[in-house]
Order: C-alpha cells, then structure tokens, then sequence
C-alpha cells in the first residue's frame, strides 16, 4: 500500500490510468489524502516515480523549446492549493503584474494574494529581501493560516503552537498619556528662566507658554535701547530667533 498527498480524481487520471487491473485506490482518508494498493513491484515502481518527480534537464529544455504556460500552471496552484502567498525568485520582478492578473481572472471572489520580492533591479538586495520578510510578517494571510492553526492543532503541547510570531507592526504614531498636571511640570522643569523668554507657566494648557517682563531700564536688558530705527527702539529680529530657539 502507498499513502499519497492527492485527491481522488488526481490519483485516476494522473496515477492509475492504464493500469487499473494492477492497482487501485483502497482508502480516500480525505480530499487530497488517498491510500492505493494491488501489485507490489508498481506500486514500487510507483513510488519511486514520486520521489523523483521534480524539475531536470529535459524539464530545462522542454521551457526553452516549447511554449511556457504560466498561466496554466499559476492558476492549478491557487485552485488546488488555494495559495494565499506567492514568492518570486528572480532577479527583478518582471512576472509580479502577470501573478496578480492570473490571480483575479481565476479567483475574482478572493482577493490577490500577497506577492513577496527576492530581488529588484538597481536596488539594495538586503532592503528589497528585509522589506519582503517584513510584509510576510505583517500580513492578514499569515494571521489567518496563524489563528486557524491555533484552533485545529492538538492539546498536546505548547511547543507545537506558533507562538514565536512577532508582535503586529507598529504604527508610527505618538502614543504618550499623562495627566495635565504631569505634563506641565515636565514641561516646565526645561527652563526655568531666560532673560528674554522668562519664565515657563504652570497654567491648564499642555502647549508651551511663557511670561517675561522687559524693561530697557534694567542692567540684564539695557542692550535692546541700541538698537533703534528713527530714534525708535525696537525689539531685534535675532531677539525672536532667541526666543524661538530658547522654547524649543
């Protein structure tokens, strides 16, 4: 007997076919679990069929003389496998659009799958490689596959959960509560004093507010009578980039 990774239909047309009266299907454990059985020496020669059943040079050479269906074979893995994830393994992502294309006109009630980046040209590999690893991560896909492992993996073990997912992404936005007292004091202890600024006001507002009394008639501010236009003082320009710069 030979436990195979198939569905039924697969395994009559794909498997069995021409050689019913040597073996047949014994057990269909599930949709894509069945169990063969009949002569020993083919399902031998069977499984040793499988094993060996990937990619070679007569593979190599029948995409380079014959026509390439992608689309054929882009749209058999969503619909067997229901592919949510999809990586690209190519020096630049030429084949991106033509993924998402063949996506929507083979499953228009889902939406696109998630299409992860190995490499792109004139770009840093470690950024483009990091970027991709970071949306795998962040991605509702792997959340969903996550949460639904949860619920149908055995009570056995903790170890056998994936509970090693980094916590979700974070959002670059402020997250800073106290009360307004606090965040008057805090604010206030930055300056206590500036002979032009003054001194920091411990009133309701969060925002930044000073008060200063100037008089030109005092040691700390009698520079500001020099300057004059028309035998006017006024306060200098640089004197409000101080204050600007002092509240900062």
């Amino acid at each position: 007997m030979l436990a195979l990774s198939m569905s039924e239909e697969e395994v009559e047309n794909k498997i069995l076919k021409g050689i019913e009266h040597l073996v047949c299907i014994a057990v269909v454990n599930s949709p894509h679990r069945v169990t063969i059985s009949g002569d020993e020496k083919t399902i031998d020669e069977i499984q040793q069929v499988l094993s060996i059943s990937y990619p070679n040079v007569f593979k190599a050479c029948s995409n380079v003389r014959q026509t390439v269906r992608f689309y054929d074979a882009i749209a058999a893995i969503i619909k067997d496998e229901a592919a949510n994830v999809i990586r690209e393994s190519s020096p630049h992502p030429v084949l991106a659009t033509s993924i998402r294309e063949c996506c929507k006109l083979t499953n228009q009630q889902q939406s696109s799958p998630l299409i992860l980046l190995t490499l792109k040209r004139k770009e840093d590999e470690q950024k483009t490689l990091l970027t991709s690893l970071a949306q795998f991560t962040t991605s509702s896909h792997v959340w969903q596959q996550y949460f639904h492992t949860r619920q149908i993996l055995p009570m056995k073990n903790h170890a056998e959960y994936f509970d090693n997912f980094p916590l979700y992404k974070f959002h670059l936005s402020p997250c800073w509560y106290e009360s307004k007292g606090s965040s008057i004091q805090r604010l206030a202890n930055r300056i206590q004093t500036h002979p032009l600024l003054g001194i920091r006001q411990l009133n309701e507002q969060t925002s930044a507010t000073w008060k200063s009394l100037i008089n030109i008639n005092l040691p700390q501010h009698v520079f500001l009578k020099d300057h004059k236009i028309q035998d006017v003082i006024l306060f200098p320009a640089v004197a409000y980039l101080e204050l600007a710069t002092a509240a900062c």
